[in-house]
């Protein structure tokens, strides 16, 4: 008897597909992936509802599957249930939402089979003395790992010893298992540290709430010790038979982050971002899926990683934009976080100095519980903060002569200095002296870097390179200037103020080489540069103890910004860059410098401190109707045609406003503030409302007729509900 099969198809089409079967084998299944035709080609789909069609029920027009690829279902209940609700949230297809829940080789259609390796037990503890030497070393060696260890450990240790092993096995005294292959254990932890009151009241109020779902925020200042909490909470929810799942927002962050956890715990901690192989992502999401791993610790995507028995969600740095997807399906991954934490039951914590403006909204709702940790962890104290007039002396590339001498004091005592700049390459601006002509990307509405370095104009946006020209394009003057300054300039600069001392630039262009990142962090940490110059990549999580001095250039950046979060974003990333001074023993001193030191903002932030400016930012929005206080959805169209991003945009907001609706404003459509990127003309829609029920409403109502569009087949669009960039 045929079965009907409803399957998701990773396509942008809003809908599932029909598909056929006669094999009554298999027991089939939603979560069960399928290898089916689809127009040319043939495609991995996954069931989503299985329907025994009636007697006289016409299924001629529909296709068979070609087989089925699971015994059985890949995906999980709860991970099943979490992409519908991402998909019904975003209002994104649901076909791409179950493409982003997968790793690449499962999705691909690879066997959902766990690599396994060799593992080497002893069979007997007893003293064997007639073996030869090697075959001794090795049976002593397994004698004091009960458990075993793995052949690459071995070989590790001892070189290429297989028949060393075998032999060993064929007397009887070894035994070799087949066993999941798992990260290794580190066979030494360092014991824990004390916390002090503060820290203890938090991984109480925590545990309290462990069999419920209770949504903490962890305000800690820089240095408080969050992470020191995060281990022992781990350590106890692991001890329960749970598993934790703890989020960071960047790579860079990943390797000292976990390096930290494996050496305090002996269980099994996997890693999921976009820096390990498909074959190591593979192996860790499935090891999270099968109950072997105990702790996954991953950038944003690690959020829909499969873990049936979750006890505990940690989001670090809650408030960073990295967690929220840019492109694709628009997901943010604090929200989903939320969302598995309330259907497990469970707490999650939410931690940063500088928490969001929404998180701290939820705490005045009182849907989340504050906790704080006010004191640094070390008893180190925290650096005094000093606002420079830019306009005034300066040495060379922006550096102020105060800034200049205070760099020289804390060499000259041996310390580390870190300098921050928010721009990569040499220079933001080449133009010409004699006709005013400026260097500008023919592929977007945005200027060229110079990146001297590499002898080239590079565009931030679209990734576009061309040679530096030595001579003006339009009047063939040879006096072009650069104007501005970004990491390469300082760098330089630094270079040739102190020949003598080791200056390390750290930004994208320095760190694309595989953990080049983390080997310039263990370079930090050894001593071995003494003036650091980089982007925000350093401005969070890491923890170097000889920074003394912290040096922020061009803080203006997000005063005078478009985007009404730039604000928030500027507080943010002033105080957790500050927070890299002084958290040794040695004191440390933090200079800004601005051309507006008098500005409200800097007053407020230096002198209230950041709760005190979040508060003013709070007020702002509410005043405004804006998030946190209100909803945003931005719809976004873009083309190669210069008129028919805003042509679609015009027919959404008709459909729309069709609807009687009164408690969504719906603006524009207006094209985007950088128009042209990557070649193509970007326009946007915005949808705002007070609550953000009424928006799902709309969009509910109006998806399937803006779906038909003729444009909406020829031009890419896309819904961003929360959107976090509205440039």
């Amino acid at each position: 008897m045929s079965i009907i099969l409803q399957i998701t198809i990773p396509c942008p089409l809003r809908q599932c597909f029909d598909y056929l079967t006669d094999n009554s084998e298999t027991h089939w299944q939603t979560g069960l992936r399928v290898l089916v035709p689809f127009g040319t080609r043939q495609v991995v789909g996954i069931i989503l509802d299985v329907i025994t069609p009636a007697l006289d029920q016409d299924l001629s027009h529909l296709k068979s599957i070609i087989k089925p690829l699971d015994t059985h279902p890949v995906i999980t209940d709860e991970l099943f249930s979490l992409t519908l609700w991402v998909s019904h949230y975003y209002h994104h297809p649901i076909g791409d939402c179950f493409q982003a829940v997968l790793p690449k080789k499962i999705r691909k259609g690879e066997t959902a089979d766990l690599a396994l390796e060799s593992v080497w037990q002893v069979t007997q503890i007893t003293d064997l003395d007639h073996l030869g030497k090697k075959q001794q070393q090795i049976f002593d060696t397994l004698k004091q790992t009960p458990a075993g260890l793995s052949q690459s450990e071995i070989t590790q240790q001892f070189g290429q010893c297989r028949s060393s092993l075998l032999g060993l096995e064929q007397k009887g005294y070894l035994l070799q298992q087949q066993r999941p292959k798992k990260p290794k254990i580190y066979p030494t932890l360092s014991k824990p540290l004390q916390l002090n009151a503060e820290q203890q009241k938090v991984v109480s109020a925590v545990l309290e709430k462990k069999s419920t779902f209770s949504s903490f925020l962890l305000q800690g200042i820089t240095g408080s010790g969050k992470t020191e909490v995060y281990i022992q909470l781990t350590e106890k929810i692991v001890a329960e038979g749970k598993q934790v799942l703890i989020l960071i927002p960047e790579i860079g962050l990943t390797g000292q982050f976990v390096e930290r956890f494996r050496q305090r715990l002996p269980e099994c901690i996997v890693v999921l971002n976009s820096s390990i192989s498909d074959g190591e992502r593979k192996q860790s999401w499935l090891l999270a899926k099968e109950g072997v791993a105990d702790v996954v610790i991953g950038t944003r995507s690690a959020v829909f990683s499969p873990l049936n028995k979750l006890g505990l969600v940690i989001i670090d740095e809650e408030h960073d934009s990295s967690y929220k997807q840019q492109d694709g399906l628009r997901y943010h991954a604090r929200n989903v976080a939320l969302i598995r934490a309330k259907n497990a039951g469970i707490p999650i914590i939410l931690g940063s100095a500088t928490p969001s403006l929404e998180s701290l909204h939820h705490v005045q709702q009182q849907r989340y519980q504050l906790l704080e940790l006010n004191q640094r962890a070390t008893g180190a104290t925290l650096p005094k903060v000093k606002v420079i007039d830019s306009a005034g002396p300066q040495v060379d590339s922006g550096i102020s002569s105060e800034l200049y001498h205070a760099i020289h004091a804390q060499l000259t005592a041996g310390n580390q200095v870190l300098l921050f700049i928010n721009r990569r390459g040499f220079a933001p601006v080449l133009m010409c002296h004699d006709c005013g002509w400026q260097a500008t990307c023919s592929h977007c509405d945005a200027r060229m870097i110079v990146h001297q370095r590499r002898n080239v104009l590079c565009c931030h946006h679209c990734g576009y390179i061309q040679r530096l020209p030595q001579q003006c394009p339009k009047c063939r003057a040879n006096d072009l200037n650069t104007y501005g300054a970004g990491t390469e300039q300082i760098e330089q600069t630094l270079t040739r103020y102190f020949p003598d001392t080791p200056v390390l630039r750290i930004d994208r262009d320095s760190t694309q080489r595989m953990n080049a990142f983390s080997e310039i962090v263990k370079e930090i940490q050894q001593g071995g540069a003494k003036i650091l110059v980089g982007t925000q990549m350093l401005a969070k999580g890491h923890d170097f103890h000889d920074v003394t001095l912290v040096g922020v250039l061009d803080a203006d950046q997000g005063l005078f910004s478009a985007d009404y979060r730039a604000t928030e974003a500027l507080a943010q990333l002033i105080v957790q860059v500050t927070g890299r001074a002084g958290r040794g023993d040695k004191p440390g001193e933090v200079f800004i410098q601005t051309s507006q030191p008098q500005h409200a903002f800097w007053q407020g932030l230096i002198k209230k401190g950041y709760q005190y400016t979040a508060q003013q930012l709070l007020q702002q929005r509410s005043e405004m109707g804006l998030p946190p206080s209100g909803s945003l959805c931005v719809i976004r169209a873009e083309d190669k045609q210069e008129s028919l991003a805003m042509q679609l945009l015009s027919e959404v907001s008709a459909i729309l406003n069709q609807y009687s609706q009164q408690q969504v404003m719906v603006m524009g459509p207006v094209p985007a503030i950088m128009e042209k990127k990557a070649g193509r003309y970007r326009a946007q829609l915005l949808l705002l409302s007070q609550q953000r029920k009424p928006i799902h409403q709309l969009l509910d109502h109006a998806i399937d007729a803006i779906s038909t569009l003729k444009l909406a087949r020829k031009v890419r669009w896309s819904i961003d509900i929360d959107p976090l960039d509205l440039l």
